[in-house]
């Protein structure tokens, strides 16, 4: 994944930790969401989507951009509720989106060969796995960066050579990050996105647990989810 910062008007959406979040300007109250597009038939809309938090979102416009989504597509949205009620489902109105691009947990037994300058994922969450929706793993974290232009790499990996899942139950998967030389000078945020295959979600799985190299020395060093 290359790494691009997302801003939204308000509300930086990855500290909603994938529930619905709102913000009120000029008497006109916008939410933001993460979302997960679910392709149908026989309405004006070729998906309607899942929010992070389970809800169905039923779009009312934007239906010449949702044209070009399919199942699985992941989104950060900034929407109205005309209604002004959040329901489930809830209708909305998009005034933006952003399409993520879901990438790939990196299986290897040659750890070493993988990047590993700090970087602090500050929260993750688990979500789809309904209306035939792949299920997915977000995070949201900072890293160091230079105002060089420079593309960072991230990376979700699956240390093959690591015994999984430990004894507690929990699989173990480290966050990598790629700075490709760039001199740490700024602090910035972003966010990615996994799909998690069965193997990851199994019975008898009882979360996941992140590893990663922090930018503080006093930071724990590791994320935990546990499935619910």
């Amino acid at each position: 994944m290359n790494i691009r910062n997302i801003f939204k008007a308000c509300i930086i959406v990855p500290a909603a930790l994938a529930a619905l979040a709102s913000c009120n300007t000029e008497q006109t109250e916008y939410f933001n969401a993460y979302l997960t597009a679910v392709e149908t038939e026989g309405q004006p809309y070729k998906c309607f989507f899942i929010s992070d938090d389970s809800l169905t979102v039923i779009p009312l416009n934007y239906y010449s951009n949702i044209e070009n989504l399919n199942t699985d597509d992941r989104l950060i949205a900034t929407f109205t509720i005309p209604s002004g009620e959040i329901t489930d489902p809830v209708e909305v109105e998009f005034v933006s989106f952003v399409q993520m691009i879901p990438q790939d947990i990196l299986q290897t037994s040659s750890i070493d060969t993988v990047g590993n300058d700090p970087a602090d994922p500050l929260t993750m969450w688990q979500s789809g796995g309904i209306e035939g929706t792949s299920r997915f793993l977000t995070i949201n974290f900072i890293y160091q960066a230079a105002a060089s232009g420079i593309q960072h790499k991230i990376y979700l990996v699956d240390d093959l050579s690591t015994e999984n899942p430990d004894k507690d139950g929990y699989y173990h998967l480290k966050f990598r990050h790629d700075a490709k030389k760039d001199q740490p000078q700024l602090t910035a945020s972003s966010v990615a996105t996994f799909p998690l295959p069965e193997k990851y979600t199994a019975p008898g799985i009882k979360g996941l647990k992140v590893d990663f190299n922090t930018i503080s020395e006093d930071k724990d060093s590791t994320l935990t989810l546990t499935f619910k």
